[in-house]
């Protein structure tokens, strides 16, 4: 076969491909044009709604919806979290002081080791830059400590080393599980230094967190953690280094077990939903129907918005709580 006839097959097969798959890019394309403006019409009314809205008023951008402030402050509000909030006139710069304590938010998506260089870089947007340079930046922009020490608000999901024992952790940096729950339960645990990277390490860390309900079992592959944390409530929990899985069963007749919900959570943050699910008086709220089925909160039942009666059309609420 000659080059030129080998290249002639190669353009009919790429033909044929794109004959065979061009429904479905078509159907792709529909459903993104029609999914992504409704999508962003639902954050701007949930948005409008909330109290960082109400209090700092930002115009609503998906990017401010995302943001840790936001996050953090309307927990902060609902929690009676006893913070100063703070936006600078000048260039809009966002902060709080809690505790004796300024603390800034991140403006970068990740950070990570770099062991060869023996420093931290952070990620904005695909580029990387080093972190001493990315706080000096945010430093600059605030126009007075107010003789207070000063950190950074960091969550456990942007740290991408999974073991924070082979990278420590820069001194100006408070580390929280979370920017929804931060300083509710922000303790010195050894957990925190750790993402689980197979279900059997995410099974030995539950093992370890003290306060967690249910019984809960490694499977005989070592693939999946089982875990009874509800009364006919079966949760199935996998990870490996690219995906999680957290589903959520329930038991019918005949202890046929049927999917109420299930999600894919990063490895990252899989173990900080065990948590918030797992103590003692912490809730779970599913919205489920015929069509589809949602995780509405997770977390404490003092702060959950949603009632244990509350009802819903052509579906059903589950009020789930750790005992």
């Amino acid at each position: 076969m000659t080059v030129n006839e080998s290249k002639w097959y190669h353009k009919l097969l790429i033909a044929l491909i794109v004959v065979v798959f061009s429904p479905l890019i078509v159907v792709a394309l529909v459903f993104l044009a029609v999914y992504t403006p409704i999508d962003a019409l639902r954050s701007r009314k949930k948005y409008m709604k909330s109290r960082y809205c109400a209090d700092i008023n930002n115009e609503f951008s998906l990017s401010t919806f995302n943001s840790p402030g936001y996050v953090f402050y309307n927990s902060a509000v609902r929690r009676g979290l006893p913070i100063k909030y703070i936006k600078q006139e000048s260039n809009g710069l966002e902060y709080f002081i809690f505790d004796g304590t300024l603390f800034l938010f991140p403006d970068f998506e990740q950070m990570d080791y770099d062991a060869e260089k023996e420093e931290w870089q952070v990620n904005y947007d695909g580029d990387w830059t080093s972190f001493d340079k990315a706080y000096g930046d945010i430093l600059a922009e605030l126009e007075s400590d107010q003789g207070l020490p000063v950190r950074l608000l960091v969550s456990r999901e942007t740290l991408v080393p999974c073991d924070l024992n082979d990278a420590p952790v820069p001194e100006c940096i408070f580390l929280t599980w979370d920017y929804e729950d931060a300083f509710d339960d922000d303790d010195n645990s050894p957990l925190k230094m750790f993402i689980p990277e197979t279900s059997e390490e995410l099974y030995h860390m539950m093992l370890e967190t003290p306060g967690l309900c249910g019984s809960f079992e490694l499977s005989s592959d070592k693939g999946r953690v089982l875990w009874v944390l509800y009364e006919n409530i079966c949760i199935e929990l996998g990870v490996d280094s690219y995906d999680c899985y957290f589903g959520v069963s329930k038991r019918g007749a005949g202890k046929v077990w049927s999917c109420i919900t299930h999600w894919h959570p990063d490895p990252a943050g899989i173990y900080n939903e065990v948590r918030k699910i797992g103590k003692k008086g912490n809730v779970l709220v599913i919205r489920a129907s015929p069509f589809s089925s949602e995780v509405l909160y997770m977390g404490s039942r003092e702060n959950c918005p949603y009632g244990k009666t509350q009802k819903m059309p052509l579906g059903k609420i589950y009020f789930l709580e750790a005992k």
